[in-house]
């Protein structure tokens, strides 16, 4: 077989010989070249490779990446759909908070997908969230509402499910894409949760030309590990505060407790949610006390 110099993408990676690019209309399993056996491409990566033999190749060069997810690694993330609840088990507004700011300051579009409306309509996080700026989407796995909407944000790009153990996100990728093999469980009948099916990252290529990937439940959040390393940018994170920036007294305000910021102000009139307020305050004080403790940490980095 001739060899060729092929572009792809990287839809998993096993290990650093184990790397399955598509490229080509093909799955290639390729080894990766020793510069990048260090930095080894992740599930995302826009790779150039050579062929070997047959759906056999080498990774050569590792593309620049516009952005990427820490834990699980995925790499040039268009999308983050977010996957909540409000059944059983019912998802922390927390965590609903930590990861759309994460998405959001990575450069991603972040839609909140409300699943299990059929035993909870979820009109709570859908009014809250929907008044912070964010498209809101109710669905159920299991009737079916709600998935034709669902599915329009599966036309392009790299596309993260993400959402606690539980909420329904492999049963979701199931009635999306039946054609994938997505593993399901159950509740744990002790904690209410549910047991992480997820094992591996991998991407998978949509008729409509996306790349879709579910990802295991996160248990906890590191902001830091997020990769969340400028606390300028935070306030864009929240984009009820970020249409807000501006108005406020000070040039250096922290939109925390000052006086005459404008954001507080709007906290105190009810038009910021106080929870996603108290959110961002939390976020600003753990990043300004790891900027404190860890100056090295908040260089500015190559993606």
């Amino acid at each position: 077989m001739e060899r060729r110099i092929l572009s792809g993408r990287v839809i998993a990676n096993r290990s650093a010989d184990d790397v399955q690019v598509l490229a080509d209309g093909a799955v290639w399993r390729c080894r990766s070249l020793g510069k990048l056996r260090k930095c080894a491409p992740i599930p995302g990566d826009l790779v150039t490779i050579r062929t070997e033999r047959e759906e056999i190749g080498t990774v050569m060069e590792l593309l620049p990446r516009k952005n990427r997810l820490a834990r699980p690694a995925v790499a040039n993330v268009d999308r983050l759909i977010l996957v909540v609840s409000e059944a059983e088990p019912v998802t922390d507004r927390a965590y609903i908070d930590h990861m759309s700011a994460m998405a959001l300051y990575m450069g991603a579009e972040v839609v909140l997908c409300i699943n299990k409306c059929d035993l909870a309509p979820g009109d709570t996080f859908r009014r809250i969230y929907s008044a912070a700026g964010f498209t809101a989407i109710s669905v159920s796995a299991e009737t079916g509402e709600g998935l034709e909407e669902l599915s329009q944000c599966l036309s392009e790009g790299v596309v993260v499910f993400a959402g606690n153990s539980g909420v329904g996100k492999s049963s979701l990728l199931g009635r999306l894409l039946p054609e994938v093999s997505f593993a399901t469980g159950e509740l744990s009948r002790g904690i209410g949760r549910g047991r992480n099916t997820t094992r591996h990252v991998t991407l998978h290529a949509t008729a409509a030309g996306a790349f879709v990937c579910d990802t295991p439940g996160f248990s906890t959040f590191d902001p830091i590990e997020m990769g969340m390393t400028d606390i300028d940018r935070l306030p864009l994170c929240f984009p009820e505060l970020a249409e807000r920036l501006g108005g406020c007294r000070y040039t250096d305000c922290g939109h925390t407790t000052e006086e005459d910021c404008a954001i507080v102000e709007a906290v105190a009139r009810g038009e910021i949610d106080r929870e996603r307020h108290a959110c961002y305050v939390e976020l600003f004080h753990l990043l300004k006390d790891y900027q404190r403790r860890y100056p090295e940490r908040f260089r500015k980095s190559d993606k």
